[in-house]
Parts: C-alpha cells; sequence; structure tokens
C-alpha cells in the first residue's frame, strides 16, 4: 500500500498529515556482500486527527 493509498483512505476519517524522517541504513555486513542498493532508508509516520461525529464534512 503506497503513502497515497493511505493517505486517501485516513482524509474521510479527519484531518491527515505526514511526516517523514529520512536515516542512513545500518551496514552490518561488508559492502560487497550487501544486497541492499539504498545507502538510506525513510520512515513514515502517518497522523489522523480524527473527526468528532458532527464534525464530519
Amino acid at each position: 500500500m503506497g503513502k497515497s493509498d493511505v493517505e486517501t483512505i485516513m482524509k474521510k476519517y479527519g484531518k491527515y498529515s505526514l511526516k517523514t524522517k529520512e536515516y542512513q541504513r545500518f551496514k552490518a555486513d561488508k559492502s560487497q556482500n550487501r544486497n541492499h542498493k539504498a545507502n538510506k532508508t525513510y520512515e513514515y509516520l502517518h497522523i489522523l486527527e480524527k473527526y468528532k461525529d458532527n464534525d464530519e464534512i
């Protein structure tokens, strides 16, 4: 499920926002043995401020 899919679904229930944090990928093995192509990884925090029953749009 992509970020846009999550956004579409969550917007139905309230105010939606997304926070993204970038991290350097942890290397536990030798570089030549790595199967990972990226040097970075990302954390996504999906935030929903839920509507009250009478606040729905």
